[in-house]
């Protein structure tokens, strides 16, 4: 039996690829079944990561889209004509509380939402008209008249479709994502977010489906100011009792806010795809030919941190 190496000669640390071989799943939306799930309120995310991109509109525009809904584009002291669109990207992950193979019980799942800061014609008399722009992203609503309508909301988790149309009354649909964003667990060159929503969430014969669109962001250098928007307030319609409903969802941690309205080149890089699906056409309307406004980031922090081995016997 050969002798053990004294201490002191003994490497501490072993050596550790720089990335490591993992197996890929194809994911399709062919379900194998169905399942009843509980119904329970409210829905609690586990991690997540958004990122809001915002442009000034025409309010005619967006009065336009929201005909029949209840709802009435918000208006703002400072802005004329102009309301508010934003485009929210985000990753998120949930635990479910019980799984079973093939369903273990924990999803990630990838969404955009196009809003339309909205809020209830009924309510009209009440809805505050003296915010600006800026301080309402940076949290002034706090009597939560005014919310996001969801206009749109693609998904890449056929669970997650389920959940938002049959709970929530959103108007979602399965859809898939390439993306590469900053996060504790990515490569540390990675500052920048880039992403891609196509339509659908495999299509045979065609290696990828068309995009809707691709969007990226680069915030490096830029400075942010602190938003407490507090609670969101998410606006759908009830097509059978047509009826607005919202829903209030409460993000734990403060967000950053950053305006781009003075810089001389925008961090925002936004391009529509070939796709026909009609939430492709309302991006075009809405944001065709405008130049981002304003960008909002929140990272959830994490709970657990592990970090990387060592020789123990050191």
């Amino acid at each position: 039996m050969p002798k053990p190496l004294k201490s002191s000669s003994k490497a501490p640390l072993p050596k550790l690829p720089a990335t490591f071989t993992a197996p890929m799943s194809k994911v399709t939306s062919k379900p194998a079944g169905t399942a009843e799930l509980p119904g329970y309120f409210p829905f609690y995310y586990a991690a997540i990561q958004s990122l809001w991109v915002w442009w000034r509109v025409e309010l005619k525009l967006l009065d336009k889209l929201l005909a029949g809904t209840g709802l009435k584009a918000a208006r703002f002291a400072d802005g004329g004509d102009m309301g508010l669109v934003n485009l929210n990207f985000f990753n998120a992950a949930a635990l479910y509380g019980g799984g079973q193979p093939g369903n273990p019980g924990v999803s990630g799942f990838n969404e955009t939402e196009l809003n339309i800061v909205a809020y209830p014609e009924a309510l009209e008399a009440a809805v505050p008209s003296s915010y600006t722009m800026a301080g309402y992203l940076a949290g002034a609503d706090q009597t939560k008249k005014l919310g996001n309508y969801r206009v749109w909301v693609a998904c890449d988790s056929a669970i997650a479709v389920a959940a938002g149309v049959q709970r929530y009354f959103e108007n979602k649909f399965l859809a898939a994502y390439d993306y590469n964003v900053p996060n504790l667990n990515n490569a540390p060159d990675v500052v920048s977010s880039s992403w891609t929503g196509y339509d659908a969430a495999e299509l045979k014969g065609i290696k990828k489906p068309p995009f809707i669109y691709k969007a990226a962001v680069d915030l490096q250098g830029l400075v942010s100011q602190p938003a407490n928007m507090g609670e969101w307030i998410d606006f759908s319609f009830d097509r059978k009792a047509k009826r607005p409903v919202a829903s209030r969802r409460v993000y734990l941690g403060m967000m950053e806010l950053f305006l781009l309205e003075q810089l001389p080149l925008s961090p925002v890089q936004f391009e529509l795809g070939s796709s026909l699906h009609p939430m492709r056409a309302d991006l075009a309307k809405l944001l065709s030919g405008r130049s981002a406004w304003a960008v909002h980031r929140y990272q959830s922090p994490p709970c657990i941190v592990e970090g990387s081995p060592y020789y123990a016997d050191v």
